[in-house]
């Protein structure tokens, strides 16, 4: 089949570069076989005088070209995941951030002793709040509408220290803002189309982390238990273990049904659970200072050491996929009929 060269009027220019440059997100061979065919089609579908690919572009380059490779792999079921990982994170941040809000942020700072941040006890009201409305808008409006409201919701996340500085104005301690950030970075990934029960999760979310705020209320009659950040480590932690619980369990029950993508998302997943528990877990390695309050350093310490640990696993998990598909295929090569070619399809798995 005769494959299409770039656009004569676009052939070498800066912008056909850039296009060939973002096909190094393909596997080699890939590129070789189909190369000038992808950048071609590209090119004939932008207008003239473009210099750069658009965002659109780019971004389905990037994506089509880590799943060819993912394909490579045998793997293709971690793409698959990604929504499902999203969903789970989405939900997570909303039931923690409605916890926070109304414990925390909410609470009589003649109780927990801090300088109010008008309202609230601190900013980072501002990003419980935005979460919220993310879980909202995925809820009315999911799809693209979701996943830009989830953009903004990381954004002001990782923004909050900064602004919180240069406004002299008190934060939530990094260990509640290290798991948010990476919970919204995987929101990002929402699903175009979530059934209506997916639909339906964040007020469910949002409810729980409500009832689990009037609990401790109800049981604390007037006390001041888990009313600021350095009083919910042992909660964050459990909110990562329920997490990684729920979506394991939901992976286990996916396979039984040859379906592995809730497995990659419980991988996926494993570095942001593991992050809700980094006060705790710079606690039991290195210690704690007076008053209980972890310092940064330690839990930047700390959650550099659980990334490392998730993409290891990630790694792993993939390297492990990654044989178990080349010792498949090279069965399925073997057991080939040698007059006609055909493979038994009970062995062509990946």
């Amino acid at each position: 089949m005769n494959q299409p060269n770039p656009a004569p009027e676009q052939a070498g220019s800066p912008l056909e570069s850039r296009y060939r440059r973002l096909l190094r997100a393909y596997p080699g061979d890939y590129q070789a076989e189909r190369g000038d065919e992808i950048v071609g089609t590209y090119l004939d579908t932008v207008g003239p005088g473009r210099r750069w690919p658009s965002p659109h572009d780019a971004l389905d380059l990037l994506g089509a070209g880590l799943r060819e490779r993912l394909r490579g792999y045998g793997a293709l079921g971690l793409a698959a995941a990604l929504p499902l990982a999203a969903t789970a994170a989405l939900n997570t941040l909303v039931a923690v951030a409605t916890f926070l809000l109304l414990q925390v942020e909410l609470n009589d700072p003649r109780v927990t002793g801090l300088d109010p941040a008008g309202p609230f006890q601190t900013i980072g009201a501002v990003i419980w709040l935005g979460w919220l409305v993310v879980g909202l808008t995925a809820t009315a409006l999911p799809g693209s509408w979701a996943r830009t409201a989830a953009a903004g919701g990381l954004l002001l996340t990782v923004a909050l220290p900064l602004v919180a500085a240069l406004i002299g104005q008190p934060r939530p301690p990094l260990s509640v803002l290290l798991p948010a950030i990476a919970l919204g970075l995987a929101t990002l990934a929402l699903p175009s189309h979530p059934s209506w029960i997916a639909r339906g999760l964040p007020l469910l979310a949002a409810g729980f982390g409500t009832a689990v705020s009037a609990a401790f209320s109800s049981a604390e009659n007037g006390g001041n238990w888990f009313v600021s950040y350095s009083s919910t480590p042992e909660l964050l932690a459990m909110a990562g273990g329920l997490l990684f619980a729920l979506v394991l369990l939901v992976g286990l029950g996916r396979a039984l049904r040859a379906d592995d993508t809730g497995l990659w998302a419980t991988v996926l997943l494993t570095t942001p659970a593991g992050l809700l528990g980094t006060d705790q877990l710079s606690q039991a390695i290195w210690g704690t200072s007076g008053g209980g309050h972890t310092p940064a350093g330690l839990v930047v310490t700390t959650g550099s050491l659980i990334l490392l640990a998730g993409a290891a696993l990630l790694t792993v998990a993939l390297a492990c996929q990654a044989a178990r598909h080349r010792s498949v295929r090279r069965r399925v090569l073997d057991n080939a009929c040698a007059t006609c070619g055909h493979r038994p399809e009970a062995t062509a798995e990946g």
